[in-house]
């Protein structure tokens, strides 16, 4: 298992504040711009970026890290985590962009 840097990280009730999806290229690229009290993060990804919209949403943890030492690894090293309803879901997107506000 690889080492983390986490990015994100909310639970209720301090939650993501605001959440908007867009479609930046072409090739059908997602972006998922999250933000809560302090930070903002951009996601760029594909289907699972996609799928883990809703998971978010409803969760009740969300914990959103980068893979560290992925040498060439250019995709997926963004890792999702949700936790809802004590079940565990993980999503992967290829990149991200942490802005504080």
């Amino acid at each position: 298992m690889g080492d983390y840097e986490t990015l994100f990280e909310c639970t209720r009730p301090e939650f993501i504040s605001e959440l908007t999806v867009s479609r930046v290229k072409e090739q059908g690229m997602i972006k998922v711009r999250l933000q809560s009290e302090n930070t903002v993060l951009e996601l760029f990804g594909f289907e699972d970026l996609a799928d883990s919209i809703s998971t978010m949403l409803s969760a009740e943890r969300v914990v959103i890290s980068e893979e560290l030492n992925t040498g060439n690894k250019e995709f997926g090293t963004i890792r999702i985590e949700c936790w809802a309803d004590e079940s565990y879901s993980e999503y992967w997107c290829d990149s991200a962009k942490l802005n504080p506000i």
